[in-house]
Order: structure tokens, then C-alpha cells, then sequence
């Protein structure tokens, strides 16, 4: 019995291969999946960037932060704290990625009852923005905000236009 089923299916021709109809649905889904995948992915990597340059001013507002109150009542340089957030002299990270605007603006923490008091008055203390050479990034920006009269006084803002800052 085996040995009859298996000359008639040796004589039988099989196709084996895939069907036109078969190959289109395939192409049709993998297309639909990147066109839904390619922004999302986009978004991804834009938002990890952005995280950098957040975490770059983190760094560094901690640091200026922490210079304020070490010289309590007298005016404390952002670009006195480049150092201890992980910069070079000229406010740049290393390798250079991330630069820093804005560190000549100060910081002045009063001894009396630990009031900060930037010299920027409700504008923004510094900005890190995105190294020019370094394309994928040079359209980012953060700045670091500091207004007493809001809650939190201090504010992050991110541009990903290079031109329009909103809360991040």
C-alpha cells in the first residue's frame, strides 16, 4: 500500500514554488509595517537625542547648583561649573557634541534664606545646543530656565526646529 501511494505521488508533477498572489500579500504587509515603522523609529531616535542634551543640562545645572552654594551670597559663573559637569573650558562636551551658551550668566544663592537669584532674570541661565559639525544633532537645543514666580522654578526647554521651545 505504501510503496502504490508513493509512485503516485512520484509521477505527479508538485508545484513548489510560490504564488504570484502569495508573494504580492507578502510585499503588500512588509510594506505597511515599514511605512508604520519608519516614523516611529524617526521619533525613537529624536528623543534619545534630545535625552543627551537633557542630561547634559542636568549635569550641569547641578554643578552650578552646587558652586552658587559653596559661594553663598556672591555671583557664581555657569562656566565656573564647566568642570565639575564633565566639560572642557569653552563649555563643550568631549568628544564634542554638545556645547554650552550662556556661561558668562551667573547664579547668586543669598546665605540668608538660600534664594537663587540668576543674572538672566526670568530668561534662560544656559543653553545646550548641538554641535554644528555633528549633523544628526545640530538641530537640538536645551535651555535650562530659572523663574521664581512658577513652580518649578526651574524649567527645561527642548527645540528639535532649532527654532521653537517648549517644555520638555
Amino acid at each position: 500500500m505504501v510503496i502504490r501511494l508513493a509512485r503516485l505521488m512520484s509521477n505527479r508533477q508538485w508545484n513548489r514554488g510560490f504564488t504570484l498572489i502569495e508573494l504580492l500579500i507578502v510585499i503588500l504587509i512588509v510594506g505597511i509595517l515599514a511605512a508604520v515603522a519608519t516614523p516611529l523609529y524617526l521619533g525613537y531616535i529624536r528623543d534619545a537625542k534630545t535625552a543627551e542634551a537633557k542630561a547634559v543640562a542636568g549635569a550641569l545645572w547641578t554643578a552650578v547648583q552646587s558652586n552658587a552654594i559653596g559661594t553663598c551670597g556672591v555671583a557664581s559663573a555657569v562656566q565656573d561649573a564647566f568642570p565639575k559637569a564633565g566639560l572642557t573650558a569653552g563649555g563643550a562636551t568631549n568628544p564634542v557634541r554638545w556645547t554650552v551658551i550662556g556661561g558668562a550668566n551667573t547664579l547668586t544663592v543669598a546665605c540668608a534664606d538660600g534664594t537663587y537669584t540668576p543674572s538672566t532674570g526670568n530668561n534662560a541661565l544656559f543653553t545646550v545646543s548641538g554641535d554644528p559639525k555633528a549633523t544628526d544633532i545640530s538641530f537640538i537645543q536645551v535651555q535650562f530656565q530659572y523663574d521664581s514666580t512658577t513652580n518649578p522654578p526651574g524649567q527645561l526647554k527642548c527645540s528639535t526646529d532649532g527654532k521653537t521651545f517648549v517644555a520638555c
